[in-house]
């Protein structure tokens, strides 16, 4: 009987998801308002200062993401010789103010995921203890960025010649420490730069030159894992971004939630809509009544909301 009414239910305007969509682009093009001055012919470089530094992921090296995000600065810090005490609690608060909302509704690649996303829609699942397992790989990437920095600013201020050694170990870390778990450097510097070589050189040699095998095996994953994001929704931000295992810690315990009204929701086993349209794989029908943040996992997207069929989910501001 609850199925036949659902089915008889009339279809909504998916308002939520047009207006998620509509400020994402916004965002993408005034991030990347290189993109904006080649459209309109115009100059936007005002918009540098405006953009300087925004929370998600940048890339350093690319002209279409002036500036940096929070988590380079706070590398950059670390390099420097000097603990990131302002960018962490910039983080921590963003975190406990407002979740992951800015991976949901403002990051450029979490647009161009959900774009990738969008050519399918099938939104495969692993196993819960699969994706549990994954979720944990980008804190791995977090550690060991961090531990490897660590020492470039331990001897920046304690020894010079340790430093200039180390420096040349880390090579091209040294300058942009981010570029090998960023979705962005990819998208924005790496991918372009080699499709500009391959045009111009009639060959695959910006791929395949000799020192290159680390870049080329990077390329590669990450064209692979373009790919599964047509399948699997948001798995680089999932199972990889470096930004959301940073602001998770603080976002779990963000005051801006969702929270399920228990006289609406049936459950699992007859609905279970809210967990099927969920990018991030969230369990939320295990999450408390009250709010959830899915463990800092929750992007804020809103899909849950507007696709459950009982209005059962809502807004919650408030410890």
């Amino acid at each position: 009987m609850v199925d036949q009414n659902l089915e008889n239910k009339p279809k909504r305007i998916p308002v939520l998801a047009i207006s998620r969509k509509v400020i994402q682009i916004i965002f993408f093009f005034l991030i990347n308002y290189v993109a904006l001055e080649t459209i309109f012919n115009a100059d936007f470089s005002l918009l540098e200062d405006l953009l300087k530094v925004l929370p998600f992921l940048h890339s350093a090296k690319s002209s279409w993401t002036v500036g940096a995000g929070l988590l380079e600065y706070s590398f950059y810090t670390i390099s420097e010789g000097h603990f990131p005490f302002f960018f962490i609690a910039v983080i921590s608060l963003l975190g406990l103010f407002g979740g992951r909302i800015f991976c949901g509704w403002a990051c450029p690649t979490g647009f161009i995921q959900d774009l990738l996303y969008s050519l399918s829609g099938e939104n495969k699942r692993f196993s819960l203890e699969v994706d549990r397992s994954l979720k944990k790989v980008k804190f791995f990437g977090l550690i060991a960025m961090i531990v490897l920095i660590t020492p470039l600013g331990i001897y920046r201020i304690s020894d010079v010649t340790a430093y200039i050694g180390y420096a040349d170990f880390l090579g091209d870390l040294t300058d942009n420490m981010i570029a090998p778990i960023s979705l962005s450097e990819f998208l924005f510097v790496t991918f372009p730069g080699v499709i500009q070589s391959i045009i111009e050189n009639v060959n695959l040699q910006a791929l395949f030159s000799e020192g290159k095998a680390w870049s080329t095996i990077l390329f590669f994953l990450y064209i692979i894992i373009l790919v599964l994001n047509v399948f699997w929704p948001r798995a680089y931000c999932k199972y990889l971004c470096p930004y959301g295992a940073a602001i998770s810690f603080s976002a779990r315990y963000s005051l801006v939630k969702l929270q399920r009204k228990p006289t609406r929701c049936p459950g699992r086993k007859e609905c279970g809509v809210c967990e099927k349209v969920c990018p991030m794989q969230i369990r939320i029908l295990d999450e408390d009544f009250s709010g959830f943040t899915g463990k800092g996992e929750c992007t804020l997207c809103l899909e849950c909301m507007e696709k459950c069929p009982h209005d059962a989910i809502k807004w919650r501001f408030g410890a």
